[in-house]
Parts: structure tokens; sequence; C-alpha cells
């Protein structure tokens, strides 16, 4: 039954559906080191300060990679908060993913505003842990990350 089920069917709280995002400007959702204003700028290279809304993500959490945060999947109603932004061109989104490197990858999700502006809630983008979940939260080795990042490095 699960395998006929969409793709956010544990994630939805709301049974709403899903509506992928545009490609560009999307919202993304940062809960890390992203959530600085001043990073963010310097990681995208705009001249102004980014506008950055509240946000959440819903059925999401957080583990330590490191002494990075990384996001996971986590239990129905569990919530991650952090600020969305306006991503306006894939060079843009390029520079992010550099960024984030390969122990994260782009996955859609379902951003919702903690402010009084409009959209309350949008389709969007954020980054999630590439690696396995598992793995991070027992803090033992993670196989799938490591030949993530060595993808390319051995012969």
């Amino acid at each position: 039954m699960l395998r006929s089920a969409p793709a956010d069917y544990l994630t939805n709280i709301q049974g709403e559906q899903y509506v992928p995002p545009p490609k560009y400007p999307v919202y993304y959702f940062f809960y890390g080191t992203l959530t600085a204003p001043k990073t963010l700028k310097r990681i995208i290279d705009i001249s102004d300060e980014p506008k950055m809304r509240k946000a959440k993500l819903i059925g999401y959490a957080l583990a330590k990679w490191g002494d990075y945060p990384a996001l996971i999947d986590g239990e129905s109603g569990q919530e991650v908060p952090g600020y969305a932004y306006i991503v306006n061109s894939e060079e843009e989104a390029e520079k992010l993913a550099y960024y984030e490197t390969n122990a994260y990858e782009e996955a859609d999700c379902l951003i919702f505003f903690d402010d009084e502006e409009e959209p309350v809630e949008v389709s969007g983008k954020t980054f999630k842990y590439a690696g396995d979940a598992q793995a991070l939260l027992e803090q033992r080795f993670d196989r799938k990350l490591w030949t993530r990042q060595m993808a390319g490095r051995l012969l």
C-alpha cells in the first residue's frame, strides 16, 4: 500500500496535495549556518541584505553531523524552525549546493511561515542530509555518505 501512496504521505499532516515548486524564483528553507543573513549574502554573492522569513518544516528533525545540523526525516508533526529565502536563479541555487557540499542533497518540501505575511505556506526546497540518517543518529560510520563523498576519487 505504501508504494502507491504519494511521496509526501508521511509528512503531509493536513492531507493537502503536494505541488512541486517552480524552478525559479523559489523559496529555500534554511535551518543552520545559512540562517545568518551575512552568510547567505556572501555565499550567493548579492549586494543587498537578503530578506528572510521566519519559517518551519513539519515532519522533519535535526541531528548533528559533526559541528553542523543535518535535516533528516522526523516524526509526524515534529517541527524544525528556520528561515526561508527566495532563490532567484539556478546560479544562486548552484552556489548554495556547492556550499552545502555533497553531504546534503536538495529536496522538495512544504514550508510553513511563522510571520504575518502572505503566503502562509509554499512548496519549496531545502537541503537534507544525504547519508544514512540512522547511522548519524547512532553516531556510527556512515558508509552511504562516505561512498557519496568519495565518488569519482577512487579508481
